[in-house]
């Protein structure tokens, strides 16, 4: 407010300044013309004077006879004013001055400054105090044939009177003034008003706070356009506001896409993005990625650049009736990607990518879940019946028995783990609301499992890297996110080889989800095997002969635990060897999900 009433001030100050400027001015040149008027009027009436006296010395030759004191007679005529006259011929020697009796006796008035100006002009004026009376005049000369006449008006009173302008004037112009400041003051008052309200309204507007109707203008021009920007204001901020819902609608049904999509400017900035497109940008690139706009940076999308150039850079299309679109496949890390991007009006852009392996996985699965379990199931029953068989009939001694024994107990463990490992990935697909959510710390849980086993770790030397935050929580079923990092231990410690490291870490968040990434440094896979290590039973080595134990679910395990948790898992070889397992999770999992 301090700022609005400097602007009042400010503002009346000027105009006050200016119009004080403007009357001043206007009273100095009125002054200066009336002064000049009534000056003008005095050497009139003094010229006449003169010329009364040139021609009474002409008539009776006074000054050929020098008789001059007979002026004093005409001087009795002329009683309108307190007159001095007198006579100086071209020498400057005063023949006659009507005040002094011997003017014979007084000094040269060549240099006197009338004398000099009627010298000069014809005639000249001036006013000081005289030399030898010792009184003010007001001196006006004129020069003739001859001789000068100077008439002398004492500069009293009267004199003064005459010589100054009306004050009659200058008391108009007062009073002019004096109304005309308060009339601007009170239009001033108006303006400032106005001004006022529009600055509370910029104040609030900058606050975001709301624009209610206390804000009243004064009904004058800036007040109407005052009210119109308010008006204009109110209805950008209602279309603001439905924009802003669209896009919230818009970046909520991205999310639920299967698809990662991003939508881009004209200048290739991101607008908008779904989770699914920086997840699958992560599996295509050999490097981390972090955002939608990193989507320009990966070789395998060099394809897109030409694209863009031609209808974006170039901008060679008619794009009011034609929407150019591109697309082309993608097969990374033993999944197929469809990319594809479209081109619109305003030439921003879109791109989706869409993993189209993922059906025929599922069909495939499908097909070969019962003869999987079958035969999954039939080995250790064969094996601890033949063990059981050979003891009921050979009766072998007392060592071979207890070996079979032992076999027999080992294959019925083997079985036991694989119920209890279809029975858990039966749990989490058809039964999944019967688990209890709570809050887990995923820092404490990966401490706990690495303790466990430490043993193992120590034993094939493998280095653990732990890159969580301690306090990294999230709500979640504490058994399944158990099982979907001790699974993933499990399957480096069996698979990935000895003298190596691994490497947990949770590179990234946002509203939604964690992101995670374990990785190892071993041996890796085959590129043809990526795409169904997440299978039930799939063994990468057709031929293995099971030493390294297992049951062939725990990676499915993993798959449909993180599943579980509203996320999405995805493995690929690491550059410089091993596998990476890129994972999300949600911040929050309700138990009826």
């Amino acid at each position: 407010m301090k700022l609005l009433f400097s602007y009042n001030k400010k503002w009346l100050f000027y105009i006050l300044t200016f119009f004080l400027l403007f009357t001043s001015v206007l009273l100095v040149s009125e002054f200066v013309h009336e002064r000049n008027f009534r000056i003008g009027a005095l050497n009139k009436e003094l010229d006449n004077y003169t010329l009364m006296v040139n021609g009474y010395i002409g008539t009776n030759n006074l000054f050929e006879n020098g008789n001059l004191e007979k002026i004093d007679s005409l001087k009795s005529l002329l009683t309108g004013r307190n007159l001095r006259i007198t006579v100086i011929d071209n020498s400057g020697m005063v023949k006659y001055d009507s005040q002094v009796s011997n003017a014979a006796k007084m000094e040269n008035h060549l240099s006197r400054p009338e004398i000099q100006s009627a010298l000069n002009n014809r005639f000249g004026a001036n006013m000081r105090v005289s030399a030898t009376t010792r009184v003010k005049y007001y001196y006006y000369a004129r020069h003739f044939e001859g001789y000068f006449v100077r008439i002398s008006v004492v500069y009293d009173i009267n004199a003064k009177k005459f010589l100054q302008p009306d004050r009659l004037f200058i008391l108009f112009i007062l009073v002019v003034f004096f109304v005309t400041s308060i009339t601007i003051i009170v239009i001033t008052d108006k303006f400032g008003k106005s001004i006022r309200t529009l600055k509370e309204f910029t104040t609030k507007a900058l606050a975001g706070r709301p624009i209610d109707d206390t804000l009243a203008f004064p009904e004058n021009e800036l007040g109407i356009i005052g009210q119109d920007i308010i008006d204009i204001y109110q209805r950008l901020n209602q279309t603001k506001e439905e924009l802003l819902s669209e896009k919230a609608k818009l970046i909520r049904h991205l999310n639920l896409l299967e698809e990662g999509i991003a939508i881009f400017s004209r200048d290739s900035k991101v607008v908008s993005s779904n989770n699914h497109f920086i997840r699958f940008l992560n599996h295509i690139s050999d490097q981390r990625v972090f955002s939608a706009d990193e989507f320009f940076k990966i070789k395998d999308f060099a394809p897109f650049t030409g694209f863009f150039d031609k209808y974006i850079t170039a901008g060679k299309a008619d794009l009011e009736n034609f929407q150019p679109t591109y697309e082309i496949m993608l097969h990374k890390s033993g999944k197929i990607f469809s990319v594809k991007s479209i081109i619109f009006q305003d030439h921003s852009f879109e791109v989706s990518i869409n993993d189209i392996t993922r059906p025929a996985k599922r069909k495939l699965l499908k097909q070969q879940m019962t003869e999987n379990i079958a035969h999954e199931l039939k080995t250790p029953v064969s094996s601890i019946k033949g063990f059981l068989e050979t003891i009921l009939h050979n009766k072998p001694d007392r060592a071979k028995t207890t070996d079979f024994l032992q076999r027999a107990y080992a294959q019925s463990c083997r079985l036991a783990d694989l119920v209890n490992d279809i029975s858990l990935l039966t749990k989490i697909e058809e039964a999944g609301n019967l688990y209890k959510i709570e809050r887990v710390n995923v820092y404490a849980l990966v401490k706990d499992i690495a303790a466990e086993i430490q043993p193992k770790l120590l034993e094939n030397n493998i280095d653990l890297n732990l890159y969580i935050t301690q306090s990294l929580e999230l709500d979640g079923n504490q058994a399944l996110l158990y099982s979907v990092f001790r699974n993933l231990f499990d399957n480096a410690i069996s698979h990935a080889g000895q003298n190596l490291s691994i490497r947990i870490e949770n590179y990234m968040e946002d509203k939604e989800f964690h992101y995670f990434s374990f990785s190892d440094t071993g041996t890796g896979v085959p590129e043809d095997d990526l795409s169904r290590l997440f299978e039930r039973f799939y063994r990468v080595d057709k031929g293995r002969d099971r030493k390294a134990g297992g049951t062939g679910l725990g990676l499915a395990i993993v798959k449909n635990a993180i599943q579980f948790h509203k996320g999405d898992i995805s493995v690929k070889n690491r550059v410089g060897g091993g596998l990476e397992f890129l994972f999300t999770i949600s911040k929050k999992v309700t138990g009826d999900e």
